[in-house]
């Protein structure tokens, strides 16, 4: 496993999970439709045992939910599994395939963190051109932190 470097990790930590969890109240429903096969039920499960709301903490049931919402296509899904990966030291190369997927389907925040991942060599090895290049994409579609960052590789 690698070491999340200097510039991944604050980024993750800035971020956080893209989908909050529902109110307790709705935990139950989350839990039927979750267990039914709905993506999103799914990951707003996994949002809510991601930061204990409506439920106790609970990483590897985070984890869970995260991934088998991920492996349906979702991307905030994708997103948060893949945050989730890195923040809790389990698997950076995991976290960078998961991350890519988000940002294949245009995730904004994914694409960014990508260039991150890419220039940082967060689970994939340093790469300046896709770093430049996933900021570009970023950066075309309005990301203002990629668009500095640009401006500081030049």
């Amino acid at each position: 496993m690698n070491k999340i470097s200097g510039l991944l990790l604050p980024l993750l930590l800035l971020y956080g999970a893209l989908t909050h969890a529902a109110p307790p109240a709705e935990i139950a429903t989350l839990q039927q439709g979750a267990a039914a096969g709905n993506a999103y039920d799914q990951l707003n499960l996994g949002a809510a045992y991601d930061h204990g709301i409506g439920v106790a903490r609970d990483i590897d049931k985070a984890l869970h939910w995260y991934q088998r919402a991920a492996e349906q296509g979702v991307a905030e899904a994708q997103f948060n599994l893949a945050h989730l990966l890195v923040t809790e030291e389990i698997s950076t190369v995991a976290a960078a395939e998961w991350m890519e997927k988000a940002a294949r389907q245009g995730l904004l925040d994914a694409e960014y963190l990508m260039g991150a991942i890419h220039a940082e060599g967060i689970g994939v090895e340093v790469n300046p051109q896709e770093a430049r290049r996933w900021w570009q994409r970023a950066a075309a579609r309005g990301h203002t932190e990629a668009q500095r960052l640009l401006k500081e590789m030049k």
